[in-house]
């Protein structure tokens, strides 16, 4: 017997070299940093796809926070002239919606017969209620912190509910329902403040009610375009033009109220021109209301402005260089909503506009920025903007998981027992391990893109019209 047959019957020396090499030599395992983990992570997502879609959201939240900003500095610097305020935020986008409108008119065919041939007395109603909701919120916001507007803003959304539920029969799940319990709770949370009158930036109780009731029209409106636009593809642009034209035309004739309104908003009916004129001299820059002193001392008279809050001195230096801006960005903003849309989806854009509301609040709370009308962060105002953030996770999250109506569910059932042996088969092949049909995700068709689209533009669509733009697919 040779000297191999003594050899163990597991001897190492057995197999073949590879086996041998990887017993022997096989390198420890590194453990990957958290900074490597990231590092890949980055490289996996940002792709020619993703990297534009987060460039759009991006821009999307800086532009929705400048927006924001601006808006309220142009109501501090017309803070004695709100009613021109309110003319000019309505007429100064109607040579824009024009041109854009004449260009689809005449240099595309998105405007077609049909389109042209809706009543006119529709865009009437439309351009009613939305002068009420502008001059509520420009004469409002005036004397309301720009904190305390961004989330006065969110309690649209529970009003908007009330009437769909009235005038649509729109029925919403309990986590909605839920949600915007919980919203209007942080709205009470952030006016306990005004209540108690240890406000601070230049808020006035009356005015944040003031401000508060713009919803009402708001989400009247909203109804009444989702009504309105059942049974037509209404081009954005035509639109908006007819809608800002009688806009302004309603905003004009709501100066009688300004009457009755306390300081710093009121406008007796013989100082309508005087203010008028004075509110276009701000907006050249010029400064009208000076205030007045004592003689030689630096001591204000009576009867002078700057005394007290109600009666403020005008500060309209470079005042139309942030009307140029506001109204630039404005559009911007506007442009990256249609983007976000399209490209990203509705959830994403929830997100992203959950993001903008403690953005916007933590930069009017920048003393940098707002100057004179910093609001800054109290505990109530924090606690508001917490439970407002979570009604709108829970609305957001009801709004995703909501169960599609009967009727569409009762038609799947129905040509489900066709006796199809194609559709049978399609329908096992998608059949997962618990024997359950996974619902497909159907591509968005422009119809549904538009809807989301008219939403940001003021013309928010209630869930069942979403939910029909989704089924035409089907």
């Amino acid at each position: 017997m040779g000297s191999d047959e003594r050899k163990p019957l597991l001897s190492i020396n057995d197999g073949d070299d590879y086996n041998q090499n990887v017993s022997l030599k096989t390198p420890p395992i590194e453990k990957e940093s958290l900074f490597d983990k990231f590092k890949g992570f980055l490289k996996k997502s940002m792709t020619k796809e993703t990297l534009p879609i987060l460039i759009y959201v991006l821009l999307y939240i800086i532009s929705g926070v400048i927006n924001g900003v601006l808006l309220k500095k142009l109501m501090i610097k017309f803070v004695n002239y709100s009613f021109f305020l309110s003319q000019l935020t309505n007429y100064g986008y109607l040579p824009i919606f024009l041109v854009a409108m004449w260009y689809k008119m005449y240099c595309t065919s998105d405007v077609p017969k049909e389109t042209r041939k809706f009543p006119q007395y529709k865009f009437v109603i439309m351009g009613l209620l939305d002068a009420i909701n502008g001059f509520f919120v420009v004469i409002g916001g005036v004397s309301t912190s720009g904190s305390l507007q961004q989330l006065l803003n969110q309690a649209i959304i529970p009003f908007t509910m009330i009437a769909s539920f009235i005038f649509l029969r729109e029925r919403y799940s309990l986590f909605q329902l839920g949600g915007s319990a919980v919203i209007l709770g942080g709205v009470v949370v952030s006016l306990i403040p005004s209540l108690v009158g240890g406000s601070s930036g230049g808020n006035i109780l009356f005015y944040n009610f003031f401000y508060l009731i713009s919803v009402i029209p708001g989400a009247l409106s909203n109804v009444y375009k989702d009504i309105a636009f059942q049974s037509i593809d209404m081009d954005v642009w035509y639109l908006q033009f007819w809608d800002c034209l009688y806009q302004s035309l309603f905003g004009s004739i709501l100066f009688p109220v300004n009457n009755w309104l306390p300081p710093p908003a009121t406008i007796k009916f013989t100082e309508i021109i005087p203010s008028m004129r004075d509110g276009a001299l701000c907006l050249g820059g010029k400064n009208t209301i000076l205030p007045i002193f004592n003689g030689t001392t630096s001591t204000l008279a009576f009867g002078s402005c700057g005394i007290n809050d109600n009666f403020v001195c005008d500060d309209c230096h470079n005042t139309w260089i942030i009307v140029l801006i506001y109204m630039t960005i404005n559009i911007a903003y506007n442009i990256f909503i249609l983007l976000v849309l399209k490209h990203a989806g509705a959830t994403v854009y929830s997100i992203a506009n959950t993001v903008i509301l403690p953005l916007t609040n933590i930069f009017f709370s920048i003393n940098f920025i707002m100057g004179a009308a910093t609001s800054p962060f109290s505990g109530l105002s924090v606690a508001g903007l917490l439970i407002i953030l979570f009604g709108l996770a829970g609305y957001r999250i009801g709004s995703m998981i909501k169960k599609p109506p009967p009727d569409s569910s009762k038609k799947d059932s129905e040509q489900g027992g066709d006796g199809d042996d194609a559709s049978n088969n399609n329908k096992n092949n998608l059949t997962d391990s618990s024997g359950e049909i996974p619902q497909l995700i159907q591509p968005k068709n422009q119809l549904h893109l538009r809807n989301q689209f008219f939403g940001r533009l003021g013309i928010d669509i209630p869930e069942s019209r979403y939910r029909a733009a989704n089924i035409i697919n089907n």
